[in-house]
């Protein structure tokens, strides 16, 4: 009997529970609605800090890319504050609640009818190695700046730090395809591993090659300032070359274009 009894009791406590937690659950949503019918004004100052960085990037870049008014602006982000603040009580910032910049985001709601489509290869690898030369070639460029002895053979002449910069740009590029799935599949992880320590293999050998002496001629160490002059033509070259085809993400968060 003692038992039963028991039994009952624990029977009881769970019912009571889930029914808890049946409750809470009900007053969480009946408080998301609500949230979800509130005034803009009154959800904007509900905003935190990082949500109102978002919100004030997103309207900017509705501007920008649609050609429309702050106001037109103010009123598309207005119909998203409502889910933004629900998914902010629950731990979540927009940036996660979309996942998507400021800038993908604008586009998305600037061209909803528009599907997605895969950029193709050739102009991510481009946008790749000419974003990796910039920062490669700019990075040697800097730290020449600061040398105060005269450059010494071993520094890596500006071809061999073209091709680092390419090279890791493209293969990069090339990691996010692998990675990506493809009808539901993608690339095991042993064949991502190989290919990478493939592309590692041959760039060492590449510049093995480039710094035997017969091709010092070719590949000069140059002065810190003719380094960044290059970076800087490098970057806007790749702002053009972005600008034109439309690309949007990059090497480190790749996205989908809209046409």
């Amino acid at each position: 009997m003692a038992e039963e009894t028991k039994k009952e009791q624990t029977a009881s406590n769970i019912d009571s529970e889930k029914q808890a937690k049946l409750k809470r659950q009900t007053e969480a949503d009946n408080q998301d609605e609500e949230i979800k019918q509130m005034d803009p004004k009154e959800l904007r100052n509900k905003l935190s800090n990082k949500n109102q960085d978002y919100v004030f990037r997103l309207e900017k870049e509705l501007q920008l890319q649609g050609s429309i008014s702050r106001a037109e602006a103010v009123e598309m982000t207005d119909k998203l504050l409502g889910e933004i603040i629900v998914a902010q009580r629950h731990g979540q910032p927009a940036n996660g609640l979309y996942l998507a910049s400021p800038k993908i985001k604008a586009e998305q709601m600037l061209h909803p009818d528009k599907k997605p489509v895969a950029t193709p290869f050739w102009q991510l690898a481009i946008d790749g190695a000419l974003m990796y030369l910039a920062i490669f070639v700019g990075l040697f460029g800097v730290v020449a700046l600061f040398e105060t002895k005269q450059p010494k053979n071993s520094q890596m002449g500006i071809l061999t730090l073209a091709s680092v910069g390419i090279v890791m740009g493209i293969g990069m590029v090339k990691y996010n395809d692998w990675i990506m799935p493809k009808n539901g599949k993608r690339q095991s992880w042993a064949k991502i591993i190989l290919g990478m320590i493939g592309v590692v293999v041959v760039l060492f050998v590449w510049i093995w090659l480039l710094s035997l002496p017969g091709l010092r001629p070719i590949n000069p160490v140059l002065p810190g300032e003719v380094d960044i002059i290059i970076a800087v033509v490098a970057f806007g070259a790749r702002y053009l070359f972005r600008r034109y085809y439309k690309i949007t993400g990059s090497p480190f968060a790749p996205n989908m274009q809209r046409k």
